[in-house]
């Protein structure tokens, strides 16, 4: 019966895939013991980043073709009498959490993100010897068979008699990076599927040893605001669907602004100085999130931290701005920004989903890096 259920899942993602663009608000069953399992598309042109290309689930039915599946979930978690997924238990030290992962085809290079409460979640991998990182990326060796594993981390928050919310989201192809000669976009590659499980804290969490977390304290003049939704707003997201303020009740969307434009693929920056950076999230109301702002797949963080809570009101957009340092910016760099719901059980019948912006390159000239 479980088998079952997970290959119903993957059947109805390979549908998604081939129709539908965007998939913004996809939700993986809650009740299954393993998360969820999604195929991966792009034009039929054989590699999926050729130059200029902006989005590969663009194009109808017959321009699109499967590169790969890649499918999650906790390993062998214990059940409740109606075959539901217990919490997990957190009960001092580190917390472990034994896992799996199946691919094939081209999404078998994988990283993984993990929050707790939506904060940015550092782990390590299968070791409690292990560094700590934001995110590991390995690749899977064999097309469709279980590779197990486990993350390992002290909570970062957590007081005893909470009990909050882990997310786990699979970054597709992650190592990739645009070199801007052959490629300049990043195409379908580091969409996200996401996976969760409530842990109970018996006790509080102990205290993480700040040196042992990767640090980029990049971010400076953080801002958080509101602004009204515009109409050129919904229009501009009216592209597979018309977007008003009704569609807003219930579906949320986001923007990414570069000095104050929406930029797609990549973006030339300066060596040094400033680079103001303003994300703008809309929609359903009542809604909480929080989003982190994550360079080269880590978490960046400034003085007032590394994670920004906001909740979303009808008619308006949560905005979050932050200045980039760009002397601490590598030649060529991974932009990216994630929220995750905080609150999505008071919303039982909507799809409410961790949000991951298209990866954007901010490189440093092809002149200044050399290449």
């Amino acid at each position: 019966m479980r088998n079952s259920k997970v290959i119903k899942w993957a059947l109805f993602l390979v549908v998604m895939a081939v129709l539908a663009t965007g998939c913004a608000n996809q939700k993986p069953n809650a009740s299954e013991p393993n998360a969820g399992e999604r195929d991966t598309g792009a034009p039929h042109t054989g590699e999926p980043n050729t130059a200029g290309q902006s989005n590969p689930f663009e194009g109808g039915e017959q321009e699109t073709a499967m590169l790969g599946s890649i499918g999650h979930g906790f390993t062998d978690p214990p059940l409740d009498e109606n075959g539901e997924i217990l919490p997990l238990q957190y009960n001092g030290g580190e917390l472990t959490i034994d896992y799996a992962v199946r691919a094939s085809g081209k999404a078998k290079n994988v990283g993984f993100l993990v929050f707790v409460d939506g904060i940015p979640q550092p782990y390590k991998f299968n070791s409690t010897e292990a560094p700590y990182e934001y995110m590991h990326i390995f690749d899977l060796t064999a097309d469709d068979r279980d590779t197990p594993f486990t993350f390992v981390f002290t909570p970062v928050t957590g007081k005893k008699g909470e009990t909050l919310h882990v997310t786990i989201a699979s970054v597709y192809n992650p190592a990739f990076i645009p070199d801007m000669k052959e490629t300049t976009s990043y195409g379908g590659y580091q969409t996200t599927l996401e996976s969760g499980r409530p842990l109970v804290f018996n006790q509080d969490a102990d205290r993480l040893d700040l040196s042992s977390i990767p640090q980029q304290e990049v971010l400076s003049r953080v801002r958080l605001s509101t602004e009204p939704v515009t109409q050129e707003l919904l229009e501009k997201h009216s592209v597979m669907e018309q977007v008003d303020m009704e569609t807003l009740d219930h579906k949320v969307y986001s923007d990414l602004y570069i000095d104050g434009a929406v930029r797609q693929d990549n973006v030339q920056v300066k060596k040094s100085g400033n680079l103001r950076v303003t994300y703008k999230l809309f929609g359903h109301p009542g809604m909480r999130y929080r989003s982190t702002f994550y360079l080269n797949h880590e978490a960046l963080t400034g003085k007032d931290g590394a994670s920004f809570e906001t909740t979303l009101a009808k008619g308006d957009a949560a905005v979050i701005e932050a200045d980039v340092e760009l002397e601490k910016l590598k030649d060529f760099n991974t932009f990216y920004v994630v929220s995750v719901p905080l609150n999505a059980d008071d919303f039982p019948d909507d799809v409410v989903v961790l949000m991951k912006t298209p990866s954007l390159l901010l490189y440093k000239g092809l002149e200044q890096s050399g290449r």
